[in-house]
């Protein structure tokens, strides 16, 4: 079976771009067939390896037009998938030889079927379907948004163009003589020849693999291991590894790591760097251990359920849970950031947690802290729980329906109220922690006055999520020499209005307004709190208050040291009711 990963290695080497164009022919022997050759090592591969077979007669047919059963077949092969969705086609029958793999394809999410209900199985695949297929199954996107590079680009349909230009920035695609021909049917040699410049080497059977080098891996069989191997694009850890486990040690993985499948037996990295994880096994809950020196550059993402273990000498940097309700994740070891952004259960095992954040999107979600779980600070966008005996330093409380089981050692209470430790806490009220699990008592209280931090302090101190996050992206492009604002809207070619704030106005991805009063220029930005009680307006004097109930004017200024400086750039919203003063120098946190 080495010989096979050793062949496959060998082609990724030879074929490292699409393009759509016909070549020599080559016949051969064993089928007297024309082979082109052009893809004549990867078919030969392929058929050795038994993702590709012949007809009854034994013939490969390269040249004929692949049909989308066909594609979605050679797809089903390479990552072994083995679950079958109970959702049935109308053009699809039982006794049909492409039934099953139609079945697979629905369930792994690649085949949805068109408006009908139908998935047209025998119909012949253009090249942009195939294009929007193997983005998915691979995961090829790109953070920049679509733009034309092909002579015949008003053709590519708008539901396949970010797939297209995806792959084809990836390297994987070129189109022929400036042109992609979306709508061109392609052959079985074509399909084959797409599929492997993506796939790279592949690894189907159970041995030790070393120094493997090369752009991307597949594995698709469980129980093997890599070893020593470098590679500068991504490692597929494939459904068909199933509940099994894979072993990588040495290696280098420059991309991302995608554990697609997995179980108890677990996926497991030794003295081995990756740059990204990404968890998604819907058939499974796959066990993630880091050991040794491993460890991830830019973070793990667990988009389904996991167990994952680091008991490597170096924290995870970054842990993002986006799995469903339904999804449970188990952590143990350490964790310098871990955030939750869907309603997940998360529990803590032993390990040290250094910012367990919930953004806006967790509502629902529970963490349960083991008595030998420690976290340095909570932060809670949302109405989450937190129980168990495990020790909180620090909590900072956004939004209504918080409750801890065990009081944190301090908390600030930015919502009207939360339950700790048994007892509801108020804005007016403090209290003493310890409570609840018999741990070390520290004390709390509701922390109410002004605080003013430097741009040095938000950058390195803030979280990247919630109101605190919004501060820490418009102290970034207060920062960034290059930034303009009016230049900020280019994207959508907009000129910006002459108004007083418009200084305020930055990308068109940062959703804060800078202000509801925009043409007043002596208001540089206004907001509203969550709870619409107050108006805060900002200006080159400092900051005002409006309580709408009573129009009661409260003045927040340099002088009565509520500022660092008067020039007010930006006011954010808490997300209850106090606001986020950004100024020329620093920023204050105003909550009464």
């Amino acid at each position: 079976m080495r010989t096979k990963l050793q062949k496959g290695i060998a082609i990724a080497t030879m074929a490292s771009t699409l393009v759509f164009a016909a070549g020599q022919w080559t016949s051969a022997s064993a089928t007297k067939e024309p082979i082109p050759a052009w893809a004549s090592a990867e078919l030969a591969y392929w058929v050795e390896a038994g993702l590709l077979k012949g007809d009854s007669n034994g013939l490969l047919r390269p040249q004929q037009t692949v049909n989308r059963a066909e594609f979605l077949t050679f797809v089903n092969r390479v990552f072994n998938y083995q679950a079958l969705s109970d959702k049935k086609f109308g053009d699809v029958d039982a006794s049909a030889w492409y039934a099953a793999e139609i079945a697979k394809a629905q369930a792994a999410g690649i085949l949805q079927g068109d408006s009908r209900g139908n998935a047209q199985p025998l119909s012949a695949l253009t090249r942009e379907e195939a294009a929007l297929i193997l983005s998915r199954v691979f995961d090829v996107v790109s953070a920049n948004a679509p733009s034309g590079t092909f002579s015949d680009d008003a053709a590519i349909s708008s539901w396949a163009a970010s797939a297209v230009y995806a792959l084809k920035e990836a390297g994987y695609a070129q189109g022929a003589g400036g042109a992609f021909q979306p709508k061109k049917g392609m052959s079985r040699a074509e399909a084959v020849k797409m599929i492997s410049n993506i796939m790279g080497s592949l690894i189907s059977d159970s041995s030790v693999h070393e120094n493997v080098n090369g752009r991307n891996v597949v594995v698709n069989t469980a129980g093997g291991v890599l070893k020593g191997a470098k590679i500068s694009g991504d490692l597929y850890l494939a459904p068909g590894i199933g509940n099994g486990g894979f072993t990588l040690e040495d290696c280098v993985v420059e991309g991302t790591i995608y554990v697609l499948g997995g179980g108890t037996q677990g996926i497991v990295l030794k003295n081995t760097t990756a740059g990204t994880i990404k968890i998604n096994n819907p058939q499974g809950q796959p066990k993630l251990t880091l050991s040794g020196s491993s460890s991830v550059k830019n973070g793990i993402e667990a988009l389904t359920g996991a167990a994952i273990v680091n008991d490597s000498t170096t924290p995870i940097g970054s842990l993002n849970v986006r799995a469903g309700a339904s999804a449970s994740i188990s952590v143990s070891g350490d964790v310098t950031l871990l955030t939750v952004d869907s309603a997940a259960a998360v529990s803590l095992g032993t390990s040290k947690i250094g910012t367990l954040s919930f953004t806006k999107q967790a509502g629902g979600a529970k963490a349960k802290l083991d008595g030998k779980a420690q976290v340095g600070k909570v932060i809670a966008d949302a109405s989450v729980s937190l129980t168990g005996s495990g020790e909180i330093g620090e909590a900072v409380v956004n939004a209504e329906g918080v409750a801890f089981e065990k009081a944190p050692g301090k908390w600030t209470l930015n919502a009207k109220s939360a339950t700790i430790a048994g007892k509801s806490v108020t804005q007016s009220s403090s209290g003493s922690g310890g409570a609840g699990g018999g741990g070390t008592s520290g004390s709390g209280s509701v922390d109410l006055s002004t605080k003013i931090y430097s741009y040095d302090q938000v950058l390195s101190g803030f979280a990247e999520t919630g109101a605190y996050g919004d501060v820490k992206q418009y102290v970034r492009f207060v920062r960034d020499s290059t930034y303009k604002p009016s230049e900020a809207n280019a994207v959508i070619g907009a000129t910006l209005p002459n108004f007083a704030n418009s200084h305020t106005f930055v990308n068109a991805d940062y959703d804060v307004k800078p202000s509801i009063f925009a043409a007043l220029r002596s208001v540089n930005t206004s907001v509203l709190d969550a709870r619409r009680e107050n108006l805060w307006i900002g200006t080159d004097n400092g900051v005002m208050k409006i309580n709408l109930a009573t129009n009661a004017i409260t003045e927040y200024t340099m002088e009565n040291k509520q500022l660092a400086d008067n020039k007010t750039l930006l006011l954010i919203s808490d997300g209850s009711s106090g606001v986020f003063a950004i100024t020329e120098n620093d920023v204050s946190y105003i909550r009464k």
